[in-house]
């Protein structure tokens, strides 16, 4: 991960802990060959439509930034969708913009995002955007289509966002 999001990350995970939840780092930075090999994996055995809402081609990866992380608790130790309903998760999803992530993938916001439920993707955003995030409980997409729209309204069309 990037230094700033991998400061914050063990900054969360100590806070956790100090609450009784213990996390994993599952999956973090990812190269274009790592994502382009578990891409292919889930397309063989999901097939490319489902492959594609659960997970993002080469090159489309947020874990390619190196500002993504997917955390698990210790308990289970893997990535699994009951992770949100975990105290853990529970704990991750009402604290994480205190550190700067959102929680990236949620259910409810496939249809923007285009990816399945996913309670142990963080994304590192910075704590000022995470928070309003956390406000306005919206998808990435929506705040920056906001934001732009705000900052640069009369320069752009519907088109172009």
């Amino acid at each position: 991960m990037r230094v700033e999001a991998a400061g914050m990350l063990e900054k969360l995970f100590e806070d956790a802990a100090e609450n009784g939840h213990r996390l994993v780092a599952i999956s973090g930075y990812r190269s274009f060959d790592t994502q382009n090999a578990i891409f292919r994996r889930k397309i063989g055995s999901s097939g490319k439509a489902k492959a594609s809402l659960l997970v993002a081609p080469p090159g489309a990866s947020e874990h390619q930034l190196g500002l993504a992380m997917d955390i698990s608790s210790l308990r289970s130790g893997k990535l699994n969708p009951a992770f949100g309903r975990s105290e853990e998760g529970k704990w991750v999803a009402q604290n994480a913009h205190l550190y700067g992530f959102i929680i990236r993938y949620k259910a409810e916001w496939t249809p923007v995002t285009g990816y399945a439920d996913e309670p142990w993707h963080l994304r590192y955003v910075g704590q000022e955007h995470a928070s309003a995030l956390a406000v306005l409980d919206v998808p990435l997409e929506t705040y920056i289509s906001r934001l732009a729209k705000s900052m640069f309204g009369e320069y752009l069309s519907d088109a172009i966002i």
